[in-house]
């Protein structure tokens, strides 16, 4: 059984089939020229070595969630051993972040406010953050933590 989905409106391609086609089928896109790099998500340390023994090629980006309250630092720094960049989501843990008492206090210190923090620390850390919202104020306020500290990183 093998679904591919194409969708050149929204720029998805989705590939729904048997976990060991996989590999195969990211050399061939590559080797065809039909993508540039391949991605993961949620690929774990086992997932990952599995894909090395299955495939000559080694994704170029693992996106896994990150933020305050879950830091998987041994799978970040594998990802960086084999230079795939590790890409996290929900910097802000689905809003709990935004009301815990240190990251408040934080922000009031700081004066920014706590996804800002959340924010920052990811970037702190070395991660790539993807912050996410569909309120273009918040998107706005989002991008400023870019700007505020530089790309450097360092306030």
């Amino acid at each position: 059984f093998v679904q591919i989905v194409l969708s050149f409106e929204s720029d998805i391609f989705q590939v729904i089939l048997p976990s060991r086609i996989i590999p195969k089928l990211f050399f061939l896109f590559l080797l065809l020229g039909v993508c540039r790099s391949i991605g993961v998500s949620n690929f774990l340390i086992s997932h990952l070595e599995q894909l090395q023994e299955d495939c000559v090629v080694t994704p170029h980006v693992n996106q896994v969630e990150y933020h305050p309250f879950q830091r998987p630092q041994e799978l970040v720094d594998y990802c960086r051993s084999r230079e795939i960049v590790f890409e996290g989501y929900c910097p802000l843990a689905k809003g709990e972040a935004l009301t815990h008492p240190s990251i408040v206090q934080l922000a009031k210190k700081y004066g920014r406010t706590p996804a800002q923090i959340c924010i920052r620390w990811s970037i702190q850390n070395g991660i790539v953050t993807i912050p996410k919202s569909t309120r273009a104020e918040r998107i706005q306020e989002n991008c400023k933590e870019y700007e505020l500290f530089g790309k450097s990183g360092k306030n």
